[in-house]
């Protein structure tokens, strides 16, 4: 509220030298002039004469100097207080409250929970009249910060939480630089202390300081160290077939003081029924430890199952000791095509798991092509009545019926019986997986891959073939590309432990084909144990994702000897794991027509996915929505639209930034409705931003520097009030509202002059002196 205006003068100079030249030269010289003109010794009023001497010459100088009158309209206002509140990820945990802290919030109206959210709090205090009150004496200004400073609504509700950092020194600089030039008596800071980002509190308490800005802090969350177990996805299957076990890689990580040496971690379904459980999980602090859980899933349809973590004593944020795993099981057979070129040993292994399939194989269905073989041999297949009679050489032919292609130590020239159809073969199997099916190279000493250099499938090959000769001779024990965390093709064990020592102690292989490296992109699942070049260990098994499908490499055609010594065991589960990962691409989908993938599968809350679909019509052409597609979120049913991309028939994109943290599943279904029959779905999970979260307990000696250091003060947010005692608004800042100069240099500035000289000569007349 501005009082009414009062009126103020000044007097001032024009030309009025600086003020060391009039007290050190002016001053002195002036005293010393009237002071010589009556230095001797005389009769009569020597010393009111040189006074009157001194006014004349003093008046003679400020004469000189322009003298006006400067009048002044001016009115007192508010002083401005600007309020920062903190908007970063940190504000979404929850704190206990003890039983007085709680009584208090009560009290003030903030709520009963207690455990709240400190977002929550701020809110219910920012729509309380705590804030009102403050813009009734202030010149109330609000501003949100996380990472950078931003102006903010009064009442909270442009607040998010969402920040991925906290720069509570920047922020305050930044808003001293917002004021720059204007008076802030005073700032208020609603935060939990913690900055992990630009500069320091300090450094920015200092600089305040100096400048006069007092700061007073309203305290977030717990300031004690509570101990705090979280829970977070490393590797996870989002689809497996019905009857397969899903294998979860976890990492548990701990911070706080009081930590017991291991804790128990469970894995739930819908029911909370334990599907696994593992105890003994050492914690290993806030690096981490990582460990495994695996279920056998026989349920088709989409599950949640939920990785607990039980809780310990004093442990304050528990939302983090839950995570969901959101897996898709699917009740269908994978359709494999195996197309070799003679009775070879691997040939006749891999032959008979599959056609004749065991526990391993039983939702597998092969249909084989042996090249060799006579026009009047029944070529093998799961079901005899399907037997081929001669090999597909159209995609349309491999699309309906397969869903992976093996091809074995083959001649492409000699795959089929008539002259072109090898070459047909080779440009329908690069179109199959152009369009989301799975290929595997199985390499042989005389075909593969040689024969398919220069082919259309050489750049579809995880690997850059080398010139060295096939190796033999030499035993060796493959092994995971990652010891810490093994591609899922080559998990023999729910833990990577028991991972590596099972492949250590596997029958040595004693063929392989050497490759030059991997190409981009490519992921290794398992190198030689001694064998390498200037690329790294060399690789013996790869795999790659291309556009739409996926391609392996297996570079040896001896996996036959891994039944010794442990029998069948081995074999299965890698080929098992081996037809599960390359069909992957045709199970999410419509067969392969319909696709959704995300550019990321793990962000931290804040950031943006791109999320793109492709529509393939029954004849694989595609399909053309012109105002794009709709995607739905499986737990909120809210819609996120898919443009057309220009120039990319078929292909629909669009943003989703989700506001909460955990695992979300998208679905595009057939008819464009959120409860619509399934065409493919993806998953994705949100984190809460790592370097945040992190530590999130509040920071009681930042904030104590930074009110002592400025004058301020602190207190926590269920005694908000106790900063209106001192907040009171009888500080006012006053503002000039029109300004009127009147020279003082006329006839008045004369008059005076002239009557001193006069009454100076009249003196001197009087005493004789003249």
């Amino acid at each position: 509220m501005i009082e009414p205006a009062a009126e103020s003068g000044r007097l001032l100079f024009e030309q009025l030298p600086p003020a060391w030249v009039v007290g050190l030269v002016l001053a002195p010289l002036v005293i010393l002039l009237a002071a010589w003109a009556y230095r001797r010794p005389q009769r009569g009023p020597r010393r009111l004469l040189a006074t009157l001497r001194a006014l004349l010459l003093a008046l003679a100088v400020a004469l000189a100097a322009g003298p006006f009158l400067r009048r002044s309209s001016v009115a007192e206002e508010p002083a401005p207080l600007a309020l920062l509140v903190d908007d970063s990820a940190s504000l979404q945990r929850h704190d206990a409250l003890a039983p007085d802290a709680l009584e208090r919030l009560q009290r003030a109206g903030l709520g009963s929970d207690p455990q709240p959210q400190r977002i929550t709090l701020v809110r219910e205090l920012l729509a309380s009249p705590w804030p009102t009150t403050l813009a009734e004496r202030y010149q109330l200004g609000v501003w949100r910060f996380a990472s950078r400073l931003a102006p903010a609504a009064a009442d909270g509700s442009d607040l998010s939480a969402e920040g991925q950092g906290t720069a509570l020194g920047a922020a305050l600089l930044e808003l001293l630089a917002e004021h720059r030039g204007r008076r802030l008596p005073d700032v208020v800071v609603l935060t939990d202390g913690r900055s992990n980002q630009g500069a320091g509190v300090e450094e920015a308490a200092l600089r305040l300081a100096a400048e006069g800005v007092r700061v007073h802090a309203v305290a977030l969350g717990d300031p004690r160290p509570a101990p705090d177990l979280s829970l977070e996805r490393v590797q996870a299957p989002d689809v497996v077939l019905a009857g397969d076990e899903a294998l979860f890689s976890l990492r548990l990580r701990a911070t706080g003081e009081g930590l017991p040496e291991a804790a128990r971690v469970r894995l739930l379904d819908e029911s909370s029924e334990v599907l696994a459980m593992l105890d003994g999980v050492p914690l290993a602090g806030e690096a981490g430890v990582q460990f495994s859980l695996s279920a056998v899933l026989r349920e088709p349809g989409l599950h949640t199952l939920r990785a607990v973590v039980d809780e310990l004593p004093g442990e304050h944020a528990r939302d983090n000791n839950v995570l969901d795993l959101l897996v898709e099981v699917k009740e269908v057979r994978i359709r494999v095509l195996y197309v070799d070129g003679r009775s070879r040993y691997e040939y006749r292994f891999l032959k008979n798991r599959l056609v004749r399939p065991d526990e391993s194989t039983r939702d597998v269905e092969v249909r084989v092509w042996l090249a060799d073989a006579s026009r009047d041999f029944l070529q093998e297949s799961s079901d005899p009545a399907r037997r081929l009679q001669r090999v597909p050489t159209t995609a349309e032919e491999l699309l309906e019926d397969f869903d992976v292609v093996i091809i074995g130590d083959v001649d492409p020239g000699e795959i089929g019986r008539e002259p072109l159809d090898g070459a047909r073969f080779l440009d329908a199997v690069a179109s199959f997986v152009a369009r989301g099916g799975g290929l595997l190279m199985l390499a042989g000493p005389r075909h593969n891959p040689s024969a398919y250099l220069g082919s259309p499938l050489e750049p579809l090959l995880p690997v850059v073939i080398g010139r060295e000769p096939a190796a033999d001779g030499q035993a060796f024990r493959p092994r995971p590309a990652d010891l810490e965390l093994p591609h899922p093709v080559v998990r023999l064990a729910p833990e990577p432990r028991r991972t590596a020592e099972a492949w250590a102690g596997s029958t040595p292989l004693l063929w392989y084909r050497p490759v030059e490296s991997l190409k981009p992109g490519a992921q290794a699942w398992l190198v030689h144990d001694a064998a390498s070049n200037r690329h790294g260990p060399m690789v013996i098994a790869a795999g790659l994702y291309v556009p739409e499908g996926r391609v392996g490499w297996i570079g040896t055609d001896e996996t036959w000897r891994w039944r010794d010594p442990g029998g069948e065991s081995q074999p299965q589960r890698f080929w098992r794991a081996v037809l599960r990962h390359l069909a992957s691409g045709r199970l999410r989908g419509d067969q392969g027509r319909v696709r959704l993938d995300l550019d990321r599968t793990r962000i931290d809350l804040g950031e943006t996915v791109s999320v793109e679909a492709r529509l393939l019509d029954e004849s694989y052409q595609p399909e053309l929505r012109e105002d794009g597609v709709d995607v739905y979120d499986e737990r909120s049913g809210a819609a996120v639209r898919l443009a057309p991309v220009p120039d990319s028939p078929g292909l629909y994109r669009g943003a989703l930034r989700p506001s909460s943290p955990g695992q979300f599943g998208l679905v595009l279904t057939d008819d464009g409705r959120a409860d619509g029959e399934v065409l493919a779905s993806a998953r994705l999970t949100v984190l809460l931003p790592s370097a945040e979260m992190r530590i999130t307990a509040q920071d009681r000696a930042a904030l104590v520097r930074l009110t002592r250091l400025t004058g301020g003060r602190l207190v926590d947010i269920d005694r908000a009030d106790v900063l209106l005692d001192q907040l009171d608004g009888r500080e006012k800042l006053t503002r000039t509202l029109a300004t009127h100069d009147l020279p003082l240099d006329g006839a008045t500035a004369m008059s005076l002059f002239l009557l001193l000289a006069a009454a100076e000569w009249l003196l001197r007349k009087r005493s004789n002196l003249s």
